[in-house]
């Protein structure tokens, strides 16, 4: 049954997630935006399964509006007590709203949606996908606490990572940029920076370091590109691809472990999901990476082209997943948000920021040493 809110839902929106109703964080440049969920059975085939692989069903809702910005949903971060989220879409847009929950902690609704433009680094909305082309998104805790903080988001198109300080002056906040094309070398126009996150300082009080993977540009090896950037200084590390696979997204466990998210799509096998868990160990320069496959899901389950990851720990000390799909703006594809708790041999525990990962630094790139493209017949789609 599709739920629509109205002033009466709102207020049972805040005493389910004991928030106040209050203005958006990001309300500055911000509109409401009317949205519909219905909750989803993660197998349809079966209801009574509940664990896939390392992975446990904790709800999951579908989500429409009928607003003509809304959707392209692909990076994602969820605050620490999973009350609120942020999104952004490859149209170059933010999106906030409050998460609902039910009476046994499954993800069950959506409320107070907001849409906002994102700003260029002229202070204006970033107009057209070349430039607009959001990815990738990792947030850095604000001292207030809550969902916004300093938002890392990566570009594809016109590749480059910036940085917004949201928890200053939400959605207006003009980006800085950090990093462009000519710091990571040649990058497929479609196959660029699709995972983000970032790693502890070389040392203590320093800039975090930025974790970034492309979704389909090899390196001479064959391998998908990854790169650690200290600043400007870039050191390269390949991820052993698991076709037809292409990773989407990535989020660091409390343990400096990474969970992995890579998505299929082809007309005749439809949409599939997988999951690896890699070591924060195998992380190094000229490193090939690879990982245990937690979860690989296709069609006969309640996914669609799953981009955004965002992992919370809760009170009990449980890892609990979530994960957002681009709908590309196509009325053949939905808007889904799915929560997972996530098996761990143990409690993951914070690693130290000094020993997480020894990497040595690099020489400043300077785009001279590009690796080879991989094929654009390889990559899967829809994009």
């Amino acid at each position: 049954m599709a739920i629509r809110y109205g002033a009466t839902s709102v207020l049972a929106a805040c005493l389910l997630t004991a928030i106040c109703t209050a203005p958006s964080p990001l309300a500055a440049a911000s509109r409401p935006v009317e949205v519909s969920t219905s909750t989803l059975l993660w197998n349809p085939e079966d209801r009574t399964e509940s664990r896939t692989g390392k992975l446990v069903w904790a709800g999951g809702i579908e989500i429409a509006s009928p607003d003509e910005d809304f959707g392209g949903w692909s990076g994602l971060a969820v605050s620490s007590d999973g009350a609120a989220l942020l999104s952004i879409s490859d149209q170059g847009r933010w999106l906030t709203a409050i998460l609902l929950y039910d009476e046994r902690g499954r993800l069950s609704g959506m409320a107070e949606a907001k849409i906002a433009p994102m700003l260029g680094l002229d202070g204006k909305p970033i107009a057209g996908k070349t430039l607009g082309d959001a990815e990738s998104l990792v947030m850095l805790p604000g001292m207030a606490g809550g969902i916004l903080g300093k938002a890392y988001v990566g570009f594809e198109r016109a590749h480059r990572i910036w940085r917004y300080d949201l928890e200053t002056s939400g959605a207006e906040a003009i980006p800085e940029q950090l990093l462009t094309q000519r710091h990571f070398g040649l990058l497929n126009n479609n196959g660029g920076l699709e995972s983000l996150d970032l790693l502890p300082p070389p040392v203590p009080g320093g800039e975090p370091r930025i974790l970034a993977i492309a979704e389909d540009t090899r390196d001479p090896r064959g391998h998908i590109k990854g790169f650690i950037a200290d600043g400007h200084h870039i050191a390269w590390f390949g991820l052993r691809a698991h076709e037809p696979y292409r990773p989407t997204d990535m989020a660091r466990l409390p343990n400096g472990d990474l969970l992995l998210l890579e998505r299929r799509y082809s007309p005749l096998a439809g949409a599939g999901m997988q999951m690896r868990l890699i070591p924060a160990d195998a992380i190094a320069r000229d490193a090939v990476v690879d990982g245990d496959v937690l979860i690989d899901v296709g069609q006969r389950y309640s996914i669609d082209n799953m981009e955004g990851l965002a992992v919370r720990q809760d009170k009990n000390g449980d890892l609990l997943v979530y994960v957002i799909s681009d709908d590309n703006f196509s009325p053949l594809q939905r808007t889904l948000l799915l929560m997972f708790r996530l098996e761990m041999p143990a409690k993951p525990q914070l690693a130290p920021a000094a020993e997480t990962l020894k990497l040595p630094r690099s020489p400043e790139a300077d785009g001279s040493s590009a690796a080879a493209s991989g094929s654009e017949e390889a990559a899967p789609e829809p994009r």
